[in-house]
């Protein structure tokens, strides 16, 4: 274990990047979230049928029959938006901070592809449950696409395998969120912990004054495990009290009014 926290963070830290304000903990939290995430989700996988004609189905019977089913589809629901918020704020953090300059600047990038890569995958997840808010809101969606110039219409149609979601649609949707996209934060958040352990830490302000550096463990790894506990307790309580949801099955005949897009894709 010592190992593993080695390999996130240097052996010793700046005490003053121990400030809970200096990063709010946010990239914590939504490596935690990640993890989570992945967990949830392969226990989802096991009752999860992704096809048109037995998806809505199989999370109706995931609700009404297995112990525990409707708590863990509202751990993974809430989990993922609770990351797509949190990875959010860790970015306007690290810019309004300027912690993307120097020896920061590549782990910047893949910061970004990281934000990337939660958004596409709350949108490939979005669609799987088949019901009508997730039909309607992923038309939507895939609509703005085919607003571009040119392109716009021929890359609608194969992202989505047609002019309308089909089971081709929902298939590959199933594919990117619950095999590529777990892995690529994988390894991309791992990758993006041990660069900002291999320049030493959080980058801080230039200081003309000596720091004093203080160990990883017990100073940093202490905090990190107060701050991990608080938000599984904030995300078990939503899970509790706010089910993720569900309308009527998908009817590709009506359309729902209004008809929106996932609400983080509201300002596109």
């Amino acid at each position: 274990m010592r190992n593993i926290i080695l390999h996130l963070h240097p052996s010793n830290i700046s005490e003053s990047s121990l400030r809970f304000n200096r990063t709010f903990g946010l990239g914590g939290m939504a490596a935690l979230l990640i993890v989570i995430q992945i967990i949830t989700g392969i226990l989802l996988r096991f009752y999860y049928i992704p096809s048109p004609a037995e998806a809505y189905d199989s999370v109706v019977f995931l609700k009404a029959t297995i112990l525990f089913g409707p708590f863990i589809r509202n751990i993974h629901y809430w989990s993922g938006v609770f990351l797509l918020m949190i990875a959010f704020l860790h970015f306007l953090r690290v810019f309004f901070t300027g912690a993307y300059r120097d020896s920061q600047s590549i782990n910047w990038l893949f910061g970004l592809f990281l934000l990337a890569l939660i958004v596409f995958a709350n949108f490939t997840g979005y669609l799987l449950p088949w019901d009508q808010l997730a039909y309607w809101a992923i038309t939507v969606s895939t609509n703005i696409i085919g607003y571009l110039p040119v392109i716009g219409e021929s890359l609608r149609n194969s992202i989505i395998g047609g002019k309308e979601l089909n089971a081709d649609t929902l298939q590959t949707f199933f594919t990117f969120h619950t095999a590529l996209f777990p892995f690529l934060l994988i390894a991309i958040v791992l990758y993006h912990f041990w660069r900002v352990r291999k320049a030493g830490g959080v980058l801080l302000p230039e200081t003309p004054e000596k720091r004093e550096m203080v160990p990883v463990m017990p100073n940093l790894v202490f905090r990190e495990f107060i701050a991990g506990l608080m938000l599984l307790a904030v995300l078990l309580i939503f899970a509790a009290l706010f089910n993720a949801p569900l309308l009527e099955k998908a009817n590709p005949s009506y359309s729902m009014n209004p008809t929106k897009a996932p609400w983080y894709f509201a300002g596109v």
